[in-house]
């Protein structure tokens, strides 16, 4: 079994989007923004800046600061009474540390919520790291935050694995030599998942493919 287990959270771990959307939803009608777009740009997995860019024609910095300051506090302080992990994902975490396996969460969300999720459902207590892309003072795209993690924990990435529901996630297993596995109950595509090495169809096909060998040789 591989040993060392990187998350994504949004659609992988949690469902996580209604809260966003409410706070992106929020924070645009507070600046007074066009949103006649919204629904054909938005998705949940990239980060405020590519979302802001993808949206508009005048994107900026600027823009993209002015949207945080409204997004922020309607969704840190929400409490996040639509986000939920996936049916099994606890006991699918549970198991699979007691198995010896050593795990982490690698998101696109900003550090300050995804820890505030994570001590909502007791995660911060049983994950081995929680990183964001704004963990550091240099904010990461996700395959080069990665490089830097197998780097500081001195993780093979043979024996690695990243999991998620994007295209972003499976990029990111690739480009470090790791198995990726998709997850198809998520917010991404099946098309955009069709690279992973393994495509997992519920929490319960994942737990099961960790629970084997299939991985051997991936």
């Amino acid at each position: 079994m591989k040993k060392h287990w990187f998350f994504d959270l949004d659609g992988t771990l949690a469902r996580t989007g209604e809260d966003i959307r409410n706070a992106w939803a929020g924070a645009l009608a507070a600046l007074g923004r066009d949103t006649s777009r919204f629904d054909e740009v938005f998705s949940i997995g990239p980060t405020v800046e590519k979302i802001t860019y993808a949206l508009y024609d005048d994107a900026s910095p600027e823009l993209v600061e002015r949207i945080l300051e409204k997004f922020r506090p309607l969704y840190d302080e929400s409490g996040f009474p639509n986000t939920v992990p996936y049916d099994g994902i606890n006991e699918f975490l549970a198991a699979l540390k007691a198995s010896g396996a050593k795990i982490y969460i690698v998101t696109n969300k900003r550090h300050a919520p995804t820890r505030s999720i994570a001590a909502k459902f007791g995660w911060d207590g049983i994950f081995d790291g929680i990183w964001s892309y704004d963990t550091y003072e240099v904010k990461y795209a996700k395959p080069d935050l990665m490089a830097r993690l197998l780097r500081e924990l001195a993780v093979d990435p043979a024996d690695a694995v990243m999991v998620g529901d994007t295209a972003g996630d499976v990029d990111t297993g690739r480009r470090n030599s790791m198995t990726s596995i998709g997850v198809a109950y998520g917010y991404g595509s099946r098309e955009e998942l069709a690279g992973a090495d393994v495509l997992c169809e519920t929490v319960a096909e994942l737990a099961e493919l960790a629970a084997g060998n299939a991985l051997d040789g991936k």
